[in-house]
């Protein structure tokens, strides 16, 4: 159903884009863009044994109508084709990647194979009316409460893991969000994610103000079994900015263990005259390991939940960029548990070899003692090409 109501949706947005017979086209409400990428992944344990690569073709399309001031619909599809020796040998991988997290399931495995599979998915599709200050928007959307770069304890709708970087519009919720503006720089917004159940649904509402040249969040709900209460922030110090979010859980199910928990981060970035781009984090979660810290496979599969970023009481994450020339920039990144030793080096190069091709150049590179969160990853390298139109 979720499938043809999509390629219905693509079919009036084209149709409505074409010009009548013989007719320059008028000015249209309607948009539309997108990008083509292709992926390849090479995977190993060690560099002089076996190798593993995995393929994938991402087709992203954005949809837009916007016919007035007081109304705007958004649709946009993600179409993923997986193949190579990762496919054949991951078990139930196409499962893995459809793994749909929303209230409605808009995500399909359209066909398969023994090494390859094609995923479709609606990642937003959402309606918005407006009334002079007044914004409600429903259906599937990203509720952006978060102020850090790489750790979001505020994010409490829809985490995201800072690991997939092939994802940039990063996840979305199904829910209803009403949000008003109080002034040029506060809003208050209530949100709520549709759930068959206390377990599965969420209401939470926040507000945001400006106060001295620092914006300030404050927010409080329930989620999916948990009440929270958090808080964020976000100014400078000098030239540097300082940002901050902390987020209080506390289960409504008396059968668990250690029923509260608090996850907070925060992070300073700085870009110096000569545009050397340096940015530190740091994230603490009081229910995380100060031993050997599990491999979470949400960080690479499946739902990540604010609750779930770290499996580690303490991490730290230091990122250096700089532009080599106007068309070329590097960066690498790097991430510690300092408590069992596990950690994470990312390398990227990125060119730009038109206005809307870039080749991105990447690696992935885990590392520690056999049981410690990163240890037991492997290396993962990748090369990308973006088409975008």
């Amino acid at each position: 159903m979720a499938m043809r109501f999509f390629t219905v949706m693509i079919l009036a947005v084209w149709m409505n884009l074409l010009p009548a017979g013989g007719q320059e086209k008028q000015p249209s409400s309607f948009t539309a863009n997108g990008y083509l990428k292709y992926l390849q992944t090479i995977f190993y344990q060690d560099f002089n044994q076996e190798w593993l690569t995995d393929n994938l073709i991402h087709n992203r399309l954005n949809f837009g109508w916007n016919p007035g001031e007081h109304f705007r619909a958004v649709l946009q599809i993600r179409n993923r084709f997986y193949y190579g020796q990762a496919v054949e040998t991951i078990p139930d991988y196409p499962d893995l990647i459809d793994s749909e997290t929303g209230y409605f399931d808009l995500s399909a495995i359209l066909f398969e194979g023994e090494s390859y599979f094609l995923h479709s998915a609606i990642d937003r599709a959402y309606f918005d009316l407006v009334f002079g200050r007044l914004q409600i928007r429903a259906g599937r959307q990203r509720i952006n409460w978060s102020q850090n770069l790489v750790w979001n304890p505020n994010d409490i709708f829809n985490a995201y893991s800072y690991f997939d970087f092939d994802y940039e519009e990063r996840p979305g919720t199904d829910a209803v969000k009403v949000q008003y503006y109080t002034g040029l720089t506060s809003n208050a917004e209530v949100v709520y994610a549709l759930g068959d159940s206390l377990e599965d649904m969420a209401l939470a509402g926040m507000y945001r103000f400006n106060l001295k040249g620092y914006d300030y969040q404050f927010l409080g709900g329930y989620v999916k079994d948990d009440w929270v209460l958090g808080t964020g922030w976000s100014g400078h110090i000098g030239g540097a900015a300082f940002r901050g979010e902390i987020s209080y859980f506390l289960s409504s199910n008396d059968t668990v263990s250690q029923p509260s928990q608090v996850v907070a981060s925060l992070s300073s970035d700085y870009t110096f005259a000569n545009s050397l781009y340096i940015h530190g984090a740091i994230i603490y979660n009081s229910l995380g390991s100060t031993g050997k810290a599990p491999f979470e496979e949400s960080l690479f599969f499946g739902s990540l939940s604010a609750k779930s970023l770290t499996p580690a009481r303490l991490e730290l994450m230091i990122q250096l960029s700089y532009p080599i020339t106007p068309l070329i920039n590097g960066s690498i990144a790097g991430i510690v548990n300092p408590n069992d030793g596990s950690y994470f080096a990312g390398p990227s190069f990125t060119f730009s070899l038109m206005d809307n091709l870039e080749l991105l150049l990447t690696g992935q590179f885990f590392g520690g003692d056999d049981g410690t969160e990163y240890g037991d990853i492997g290396k993962l390298l990748y090369w990308r090409l973006k088409w975008s139109f």
